[in-house]
C-alpha cells in the first residue's frame, strides 16, 4: 500500500486489516503531510483504545508498542537507514533511529524539537506528530524520496497488528524497510 505525503491537505488513508488479514473492527484513519519544516503524522480511530498507565501527554516513553498506538516507520530511500515512531493515542511518544532491522543507529539520539499532541475519549481517540525534517536528513532520511510504512498495534493485550507494508509474511514484524512502499509525494 502507499502512503502519500502531501503539501497540501492531508489525505486520509485507513489500515483496516490485520498482518494476517482479517479485518479490523474499526480501521485506523491516518495521514502524512509535510508542514513547513515537519513531517506530519496524523492518526485517529472511533474506538476505545488501551495506552501505557505510564503515558504522559507530549513526553517521551518507552515500550508504548506493549500497549494500542499508532507508529510509522521512514527510511532512506534504499530501506538502509530508518526511524520508528510510535505514537500513543494520549500524545506520548517514543522514537529510535536504526541503520538496519532492530540495529540502532549510533549517535543518532532522541530527536529534538518533536511535538506530539493526542486526545482519547470513550468513543476515540485521534494523535498527530510533528517531526523535524532537519533530524530526518541527519540520519540520511529524504522525504522526497523516502520509504514509508504506516503502523498499528491494536486490542491490547489480544495484539493485533496492521501495517502498509507489501511484506506481511510470518510472525508479524514491522521491522522491514525492503518492504515499505516510496512515499507518494503530492
Amino acid at each position: 500500500m502507499q502512503c502519500v505525503i502531501s503539501s497540501q491537505a492531508p489525505v486520509v488513508q485507513a489500515l483496516s486489516h490485520e498482518w494476517y488479514g482479517k479485518a479490523v473492527g474499526v480501521p485506523v484513519e491516518f495521514s502524512f503531510c509535510v508542514e513547513g519544516d515537519f513531517l506530519v503524522y496524523r492518526a485517529a480511530q472511533k474506538a476505545a483504545v488501551v495506552i501505557h498507565p505510564e503515558a504522559q501527554p507530549g513526553q517521551f516513553k518507552e515500550e508504548l508498542w506493549k500497549y494500542d498506538t499508532a507508529e510509522f516507520f521512514v527510511a532512506d530511500a534504499e530501506g538502509k537507514n530508518y526511524m520508528e515512531f510510535n505514537l500513543c493515542p494520549n500524545g506520548a511518544w517514543w522514537a529510535c533511529a536504526f541503520q538496519g532491522p532492530r540495529q540502532p543507529l549510533a549517535g543518532a539520539g532522541v530527536p529534538e524539537g518533536v511535538e506530539t499532541t493526542g486526545c482519547v475519549r470513550a468513543d476515540g481517540w485521534e494523535a498527530e506528530a510533528k517531526l523535524p525534517l532537519v533530524y530526518l536528513r541527519s540520519i540520511g532520511i529524504d522525504v522526497n524520496t523516502c520509504r514509508l510504512a504506516a503502523t498499528c498495534i491494536l486490542n491490547s493485550p489480544d495484539y493485533q497488528f496492521c501495517t502498509t507494508s507489501d511484506d506481511q509474511s510470518g510472525e508479524p514484524d514491522f521491522h522491514r524497510p525492503w518492504s515499505w512502499a516510496q512515499a507518494d509525494i503530492q
